[in-house]
């Protein structure tokens, strides 16, 4: 964890956000002007789904905080974060001979991507891009993957996916390579699609108007595959995307795009 009151840096503001119900990490650094590096190379423990009330250090400069370790020195810290020791010095004001680094140190790294994140972002960073907009376009996105209030009910409970703004006959397109597992009604789903794909994730595209992919075939990215609707348990036209991960767990799909 990284101790603010450690923190020789003078150039960087450190604030505490909790996160709220409809947040998630990519809303959060979009309204900060951040990046989720910046988010992670704050807090290193950041788990990768995020949740109600939890508690987040926002960086006023995009960049990474990182505690000194027992055998480090400015040189040491510099290569790890691929800078130089003129940056290190300078923003955490060690400019004289005599000022030194100690064991517990907080020090500010500018523009820099974190080496410390859990092994849930290491993978997520690996595959992130495999996905493109199944609109084709970026879309408003009118419900995102979070706890919400449902619009029909009222009652709070998760949403598994997001809600894409579209036009009703709007055209849906496959978000990866992938294979068609499945088309057909699906309770509140409506007419789903769902594809399968290489890295073992699957992706779903619900409450459409038409279904043109036939199950059992393959499709690439880009493939035209349905039409935006309103069927299922909606309020009005709308795409929702969903990923799920090779356990069956839905995950943010911003965080694939």
């Amino acid at each position: 964890e990284i101790d603010i009151k450690r923190l020789r840096s003078k150039t960087v503001a450190v604030t505490i956000h909790h996160i709220a119900m409809g947040e998630n990490y990519w809303t959060i650094a979009k309204a900060n002007n951040t990046d989720l590096y910046t988010l992670i190379g704050a807090n290193p423990t950041m788990p990768f789904i995020a949740r109600v009330k939890q508690q987040l250090l926002m960086l006023s400069r995009r960049g990474v905080l990182y505690t000194v370790k027992k055998d480090d020195n400015v040189a040491k810290i510099a290569e790890m974060f691929a800078t130089t020791e003129k940056v290190v010095k300078k923003e955490n004001g060690l400019t004289w001979f005599w000022q030194s680094l100690k064991e517990g140190d907080v020090v500010f790294i500018p523009d820099v991507k974190p080496i410390l994140m859990v092994k849930e972002w290491d993978n997520y960073f690996s595959h992130r891009g495999f996905f493109g907009d199944p609109l084709g376009r970026w879309a408003k996105i009118n419900s995102a993957f979070n706890f919400r209030t449902d619009p029909i009910t009222g009652e709070v409970r998760h949403h598994n996916g997001v809600d894409l703004k579209a036009k009703y006959g709007d055209p849906v397109y496959a978000a990866a390579n992938g294979k068609v597992i499945f088309t057909g009604v699906s309770g509140g789903y409506g007419n789903l699609i769902i594809l399968a794909h290489s890295n073992g994730m699957h992706s779903y595209y619900g409450h459409l108007s038409k279904i043109y992919a036939k199950a059992g075939t393959h499709v690439r990215r880009g493939t035209l595959i349905g039409r935006v609707g309103a069927t299922g348990r909606v309020t009005g036209p709308h795409l929702h995307f969903e990923l799920r991960n090779k356990n069956n767990k839905p995950l943010d799909p911003l965080l694939f795009i």
